[in-house]
């Protein structure tokens, strides 16, 4: 589980900024919000409110770009994987972007700290505590007068010369450590233990939207999934009583594999194209009951509250039982606030392990009855233009008066409830000709 993740420089984060799940002395809820490991105390969930432009989005960004840094090591000078560190000012575009993340494995805490520029890995450490001192797991450094990537590794971790020069030779610029770790033929308990926390716990960012065939593999091979579902689907009065997922199968002509062939240049991928004789796809039909009798209706009929709230459950479903950490990004758009309740109320009450981060505009949240303070932190562009975290304000609103009040009355004191309004009627003529402008041009 994730203690805090501290990032500098990437994207519209300058200074250093933490995102911490530390939760405060507060007792309210502590058994569906708080997992004790050791003496620390860690929120199962976590959520950003903040004007749009704040950089919540961001922030999310960065969890799943370390993720990916730490996995697969992609190439970051190539243009496809370049990312920007914080633009508005000229001395950080020169500077490291540095995560420091600290994190929960069973019950052993951890460190990982990273610095990078987007042609290069120019320092990485990984640190495990045991009571109340740390040790070294190993350290890495590039060393730009050789050229060369020096890593050091306990002495602990049991590797042979060997082991240590194939893991040190497959560590390039881009590579991490851990990356170089996995292409080699080498084990190490202590190693793969941190790589499969970040390679199947850490932190995701999810677009619901897009997991559509992974919603219909789950609801098709997981009968207690669905019967939770049609369970919860009843609770806001939806006359659906039975999902039921059919395969849809196409032949593949030799004339689209011709094509498909052209696209990809792995060889691998060729030789897939060539097995390929079908394409099968899961297709989703949701049985509605009235009064007239029993409709089976395609899920492309369905509203998008309904889609919505049972891709998210799936989601939090699979969350829950494989202890994934996820990030969502404008969580309960199109929901209803007691449909959004019902979802974080399922993931808190059953979550262990997982954890979730999430950014919304919905006020619904804030009626929560359940809701911590210290599981809401703000988010906010300060005068130079970099984002903060404010997660102490909302924390010091007293607890008999109700956050939605509390967000209305400005207390939430980095955004405005009362935002300025436009006289479209009195800017009409200019916003007109600001609409039309090439239009009049190409006329004259």
């Amino acid at each position: 589980m994730l203690q805090k993740i501290i990032i500098s420089n990437f994207l519209s984060i300058r200074e250093p900024l933490e995102v911490s799940f530390e939760a405060s002395k507060e007792k309210q809820y502590n058994k569906d919000w708080v997992v004790q490991k050791g003496s620390t105390r860690l929120l199962k969930a976590i959520l950003f409110y903040g004007a749009n432009g704040s950089g919540k989005t961001n922030i999310l960004c960065a969890l799943s770009f370390i993720r990916d840094i730490i996995l697969s090591g992609p190439l970051m000078n190539d243009e496809n994987n370049y990312y920007p560190r914080f633009a508005l000012d000229p001395e950080y575009i020169e500077k490291d972007t540095t995560f420091e993340i600290f994190f929960f494995i069973d019950e052993v805490r951890y460190r990982y700290y990273i610095s990078l520029t987007p042609e290069c890995i120019n320092y990485e450490e990984l640190k495990i505590f045991t009571n109340k001192s740390s040790r070294l797991i190993y350290k890495r450094r590039y060393l730009s007068e050789k050229g060369i990537n020096d890593v050091k590794f306990s002495p602990s971790l049991n590797l042979s010369a060997k082991d240590k020069y194939a893991i040190m030779s497959s560590t390039t610029n881009t590579i991490s450590v851990l990356t170089a770790y996995a292409s080699k033929n080498v084990s190490c308990d202590e190693l793969s233990k941190v790589r499969n926390y970040f390679r199947f716990n850490f932190f995701k960012l999810y677009c619901v939207e897009e997991i559509e065939e992974d919603v219909a593999k789950s609801i098709k091979t997981s009968p207690q999934l669905k019967i939770l579902l049609l369970d919860l689907i009843k609770t806001f009065h939806s006359n659906i009583i039975d999902i039921k997922i059919e395969e849809e199968s196409r032949i593949i002509s030799e004339e689209a594999k011709q094509i498909l062939l052209q696209l990809k240049t792995s060889e691998k991928m060729k030789e897939d194209i060539l097995r390929m004789d079908k394409i099968t796809k899961l297709k989703s039909q949701y049985i509605h009951k009235t009064k007239l009798g029993e409709f089976a209706l395609e899920d492309g009929v369905q509203s998008e509250g309904t889609k919505n709230f049972v891709r998210y459950l799936v989601l939090f479903f699979k969350a829950i039982q494989n202890n994934w950490q996820i990030v969502l990004d404008e969580f309960g758009m199109g929901m209803q606030a007691k449909t959004q309740h019902l979802l974080l109320d399922f993931f808190l009450k059953f979550s262990d392990k997982s954890q979730l981060i999430f950014a919304t505009q919905s006020l619904g949240f804030l009626d929560y009855p359940q809701m911590r303070r210290d599981a809401i932190h703000i988010i906010s562009k300060d005068e130079i233009g970099q984002t903060k975290i404010d997660p102490n304000t909302v924390r010091s609103i007293h607890k008999n008066i109700k956050l939605r009040k509390a967000y209305i009355d400005g207390r939430f004191t980095t955004i405005d409830p009362n935002e300025p309004d436009i006289d479209f009627n009195g800017e009409y003529e200019r916003y007109k000709k600001l609409i039309f402008y090439k239009k009049e041009v190409e006329m004259t």
